[in-house]
């Protein structure tokens, strides 16, 4: 039979720290809300090595009395609550008691404070949950907690930790919750001795969400006040146009603190509904104001989940306060944007004949070469059998044709119309072959690429379908190709011999462009930004993302930490717009972070995949005639696989017998 065993006092402190103090993140969020509790209107955070060696915070409250300072540490000890009764009406942020001792069970601690009334302050220090010693100090009203060395003598806790920078991410994160929970209070956050924010204190909740999430998100929120008599909710929310992929800059507090609640998330998107694109997530910073009775904020200890008495009526309160802001007269042409018809186009003359295709930067064979200084891209196996077996003298080549730097494949290629984005002796060449009068402006811009503006997309001409000759093709067997049109803006028709093919430009176009970026891998063409891109990300998010700087780095894209929990992009694959560039490392980092059992390749893959979605031309683009024939003639031609890189089919055929059969022509 077992025996049972009473735990000394050290053992126990320990196992309940261990609910309490889950990272510095946890600690400095604990003395944070005691701050706050005690009436302060400025707080300085402060941190070293991402809060483990030193986490230093400072108030201007209402302090502690010298002779409650000793049980101030002692556990289940708090000056906010007193009976069992005082549970159902919980007004401040902590309650249980429980941090202080927590916190000094598993560091070295100093508490320095002095309250309006005291002559002088007090210095107390603990240290491992022992008391070392008391003494007077120099301080104005308020309170200095010092916390160093934490879980200095628990080390199977520490060896738990991550690294500095990512510890110091989730701290950054706290205190940004922090200061948009209470714009009335001035947060200043620094960072191994370096400034990350100050909020202006002002009662603000715009100022505040200003100097945490920056100018870009700030810019354009809408105001929300909604009060029903028993629910008021209140903050700022996006609009319509302004979406992220990820739910990462959704704050939600109820009665001043910060909560993860699914009904308050569900609510606002459901206000969203029809509004947003699927796969969006609004932003916002939304404040609900209830009677304390109607909410159990005593559930977990880190104190950020609660239930409601009455879940449906906060649902509606949330939802109507939201859904009557979007579509507020003043705010209906933000909301309708996205829905506003196209102009119609401008009709000029059209040229009887397409000038040659423009050489296309898309190269044949998709190689990814593993760099042997870096593991990660020698772990690409998937890519690199790919290409072991394209270039297998056996293997068939069912997708594209390669290609030496000899005079007569070279050759072969300026008949096809198709080179190398690097070989600009060939693209030259070509370029000269052409008549004058036959080169357009189009002719300029590079193969598939969409015009850039929305006025210019409108002003394109109506193309008339138009015959392409394929006698140059390296089979000249191969019927020839008849472009039709398109249909919605979005589908090509194409008529080769007796089959009509329906080819999705999006789909083709991201292809091509996921075949360059893959054959180019560590070395694709990317562009440095005019205006580096800043964007903001979960603590969590920016953590998995800075861990892949390298697949990152080979595929285009040059991202680096910018302080607290933003980095900042400085360049992108050539074909990625800088409007796209947010939503790119939004959903990069999203990926990250919630698939983090994926291999190297399987990481590497999607990161290509989603560079080519946001790179290639969208359906509804207007999009010249041109580059739709030369896109269709590549994918009719098997220079671009069938599929997109998520899957989907690219090209649909319907053969002639189907189609009489369909209009009963068979006899």
């Amino acid at each position: 039979m077992a025996v049972i065993h009473v735990l000394d006092k050290h053992t126990a402190e320990l196992i309940a720290a261990g609910e309490v103090v889950e990272r510095p993140s946890s600690v400095v969020k604990e003395l944070c809300e005691n701050a706050v509790d005690a009436g302060a209107t400025n707080i300085c955070v402060e941190i070293e090595r991402g809060g483990i060696s030193l986490i230093r915070v400072s108030d201007n409250g209402s302090g502690i009395d010298a002779e409650y300072i000793p049980t101030a540490f002692i556990r289940h000890a708090t000056s906010k609550i007193r009976t069992a009764s005082d549970l159902d009406s919980i007004e401040t942020l902590g309650f249980r008691g429980e941090a202080l001792a927590s916190i000094a069970s598993v560091a070295r601690v100093e508490l320095l404070t002095k309250t309006e009334v005291d002559e002088f302050a007090c210095l107390y220090r603990i240290e491992g949950g022992q008391e070392r010693d008391v003494e007077a100090a120099a301080r104005g009203v308020g309170t200095t907690i010092t916390v160093r060395d934490l879980f200095y003598n628990t080390p199977a806790r520490m060896k738990f930790l991550k690294k500095d920078t990512s510890e110091g991410n989730y701290v950054s994160e706290v205190v940004l919750r922090m200061a948009l929970s209470h714009p009335e209070v001035s947060f200043r956050f620094l960072r191994d001795r370096k400034q990350q924010f100050q909020t202006p204190g002002d009662g603000s909740v715009r100022g505040a969400a200003y100097a945490v999430l920056g100018r870009e998100f700030a810019h354009d929120l809408t105001e929300v006040d909604f009060d029903d008599g028993t629910y008021r909710v209140s903050g700022l929310v996006t609009p319509p146009r302004i979406s992220r992929a990820s739910r990462s800059m959704q704050f939600f507090f109820i009665n001043g603190r910060f909560v993860k609640n699914r009904t308050m998330m569900a609510a606002l998107e459901a206000a969203y509904k029809g509004a947003m694109m699927q796969g969006k997530f609004p932003g916002c910073v939304l404040f609900l104001s209830m009677p304390p009775q109607l909410v159990d904020v005593n559930v977990h200890p880190a104190k950020t989940e609660v239930r409601f008495a009455k879940e449906k009526e906060v649902f509606d309160a949330v939802y109507r306060a939201v859904k009557g802001v979007l579509f507020q007269p003043q705010n209906t042409e933000r909301v309708m944007t996205f829905r506003t018809p196209e102009k119609p186009a401008v009709h000029t003359p059209v040229a009887p004949a397409v000038p040659a295709p423009a050489v296309p930067r898309t190269p044949p064979v998709r190689v990814i070469q593993p760099q042997p200084e870096k593991t990660e891209k020698r772990e690409i196996h998937a890519f690199r059998d790919l290409a072991q077996t394209l270039h297998s003298s056996d293997a068939p080549v069912p997708y594209r044709t390669q290609w030496d730097n000899d005079s007569e494949t070279a050759n072969a290629v300026q008949s096809a119309g198709f080179g190398s984005k690097n070989d600009e002796a060939v693209q030259h060449t070509q370029k000269e072959e052409l008549p004058a009068s036959d080169v357009s402006a189009a002719d300029a811009k590079p193969l598939y690429d969409a015009p850039e503006t929305p006025k210019e997309r409108e002003q394109l001409p109506e193309q008339e379908p138009v015959q392409l000759s394929l006698t140059g093709q390296t089979e000249p067997e191969a019927p020839q190709l008849r472009y039709v049109g398109e249909v919605f803006d979005t589908y090509i028709i194409a008529q080769r011999g007796t089959d009509v093919c329906f080819i999705d430009k999006h789909a083709a176009h991201e292809r091509a462009i996921y075949e360059r970026l893959a054959a180019d891998y560590g070395n694709v063409s990317s562009q440095m930004l005019l205006a580096p891109v800043t964007v903001r990300l979960s603590a969590e998010e920016k953590d998995a993302l800075l861990q892949h700087a390298s697949i990152l780095e080979a595929s285009g894209v040059e991202a680096e930490d910018f302080g607290g929990t933003s980095v900042i992009v400085r360049a992108v694959p050539a074909d990625v717009v800088p409007e796209s560039v947010e939503d790119l490392v939004v959903d990069l980092a999203k990926r990250f972070l919630e698939n983090p059992r994926e291999t190297v390749s399987e990481r590497t893959e999607w990161v290509l995949h989603s560079i080519a979605c946001r790179a290639a031309i969208k359906g509804g683009d207007k999009t010249h005639a041109q580059h739709l024939i030369r896109l269709a003639q590549d994918v009719l031609d098997g220079r671009i696989p069938p599929f997109c890189p998520h899957g989907r089919p690219i090209v649909l055929k319907v053969t002639k017998k189907e189609l009489e059969k369909q209009f009963g022509r068979q006899g």
